[in-house]
């Protein structure tokens, strides 16, 4: 019995394995999507997407001093206390998810399409402004843009802005 068990076990992995399924589309699913991590980052390796934004105050000319680029990247310091508590970093995890399903949601759009209908880009400006609120304060104007990197051995080999977000006013 328990060798026929591990033997179907065996083949409903292997058949998983080469059988492609389609993707589930359901309203339903869709709403629980932050439930569940984005497995896309598994399928292959490659470059993988950072979030970086700026923010600008208004000069003496009424023209805009931008800031440099900022990664927002949110890895935690972990502390040995971590192991039994550790809601900071599960936000982290979280926001993290988030930019990982924006980039999946802007590659599956058609070319030319606006993503500032889709609700992971009004994810990713909530995301921004509050780090930017954190780190700078005090701003008129901000931008982000989705940049997708590739690591080599000796640092970064390769990157690309795959997106780039008008600039806003506050």
């Amino acid at each position: 019995m328990t060798e026929t068990l591990l033997a179907l076990y065996f083949a409903v992995l292997v058949g998983g394995i080469l059988f492609k399924s389609r993707i589930a589309r359901s309203q339903w699913l869709f709403l629980l999507r932050a439930f569940f991590p984005n497995w896309k980052f598994f399928d292959q390796v490659g470059h993988v997407p950072h979030l970086w934004a700026r923010s600008a105050r208004k000069g003496m000319d009424d023209g805009l001093i931008w800031s440099d680029w900022l990664l927002i990247y949110p890895r935690r310091t972990r502390r040995w206390w971590h192991l039994v508590h550790n809601p900071d970093t599960n936000l982290g995890l979280g926001q993290q998810n988030m930019v990982d399903h924006f980039w999946s949601a802007l590659d599956d759009l058609p070319d030319g399409a606006d993503p500032r209908g889709l609700v992971t880009y009004a994810l990713m400006e909530r995301l921004v402004q509050n780090h930017l609120r954190v780190q700078h304060g005090g701003f008129s104007h901000w931008q982000f843009e989705l940049r997708m990197v590739l690591d080599g051995p000796d640092g970064l080999s390769d990157a690309y802005t795959m997106m780039q977000s008008p600039v806003t006013a506050c």
